[in-house]
């Protein structure tokens, strides 16, 4: 099974791994600039997402947050683009780009609601929950 919006010849191409992402970015080419979704990102290039994309072959700058990268659209398929960089990235500037889950300490306390069930209450508890969910004494709702 191909990558998303992958043409075969260029998944037989590719350089370095890509890293599946979903991220806001703007591809510029002469005389026009579109925010687009940066899909995933490697060394070599990056697959792009959104409306109007630009033809094959025309070069772009591809810009999200401090990368600023230029190269060319390599392939077209609908709404999805292939952009292969002119100047391969570092693996250390692509890796800034991937975001990363937040990762909870240890000892940092983990915040749940907590659960209505008898097991656990403590007598207070227990009333209060049986207060709030006995039904009206005169039948109303």
């Amino acid at each position: 099974m191909q990558p998303l919006g992958q043409p075969p010849s260029e998944q037989s191409r590719r350089g370095s791994p890509r890293s599946k992402v979903f991220l806001a970015a703007t591809l510029e080419w002469p005389d026009r600039a579109r925010t687009v979704v940066l899909r995933d990102l490697s060394e070599h290039g990056a697959l792009i997402q959104g409306n109007g994309l630009v033809a094959r072959d025309v070069p772009v700058i591809l810009r999200r947050k401090d990368l600023s990268v230029g190269g060319h659209v390599a392939w077209v398929r609908g709404n999805l683009a292939g952009i292969a960089f002119t100047n391969s990235l570092n693996r250390e500037v692509v890796m800034q780009h991937i975001p990363r889950a937040a990762v909870r300490q240890k000892d940092q306390p983990l915040h749940r609601r907590p659960a209505v069930t008898q097991r656990g209450m403590n007598a207070e508890e227990r009333r209060w929950f049986e207060e709030m969910t006995r039904p009206p004494k005169d039948g109303k709702g």
